[in-house]
């Protein structure tokens, strides 16, 4: 039988130019809770928000100016709830942890995930640590907290 011989050599460079795969990192995301929710190509903090309640803005769905982000969703759908608006209602479709059930998304369409144009995640609903609150988390607890004391 033959001798099989095999080499194989590793080499990096701290100079290196980052490659499209490199740049393109996944975030992932946890409820206050601990459990994982949500892995997206962007970072939450560089997506846009909603002027209505500072929900972050994730794209589901190419249009002809802009591409969808790559994400999944690791959330329970529920009842849709009706929220009222300056100017009227909004029904929201909401996910929720699955270990928790605290509401961390939600669309403007029935389930499942990625069928209307957007979906929007609650301000201070996820972190990247896991088991860390977000900086956000108790936002308008403390806005509520200062109107009262006026």
């Amino acid at each position: 039988m033959p001798k099989v011989v095999s080499r194989s050599a590793v080499s990096s460079s701290t100079d290196a130019r980052p490659t499209a795969s490199s740049t393109a990192a996944l975030r992932v995301y946890y409820c206050i809770c601990g459990e994982f929710i949500l892995v997206i190509d962007k970072s939450l903090n560089a997506l846009p928000r909603r002027q209505t309640d500072g929900a972050v803005i994730v794209r589901c769905q190419d249009t002809p100016d802009a591409k969808a982000r790559i994400f999944k969703l690791n959330a329970t759908p529920k009842d849709p709830i009706l929220v009222e608006r300056q100017g009227g209602h909004e029904k929201q479709y909401r996910f929720h942890c699955p270990r928790c059930a605290l509401p961390v998304a939600y669309q403007s369409t029935p389930p499942p995930v990625k069928s209307g144009p957007y979906l929007y995640i609650f301000k201070g609903a996820l972190s990247q640590i896991q088991g860390q609150l977000p900086a956000d988390a108790f936002d308008d607890e403390k806005l509520l907290s200062e109107n009262s004391m006026t």
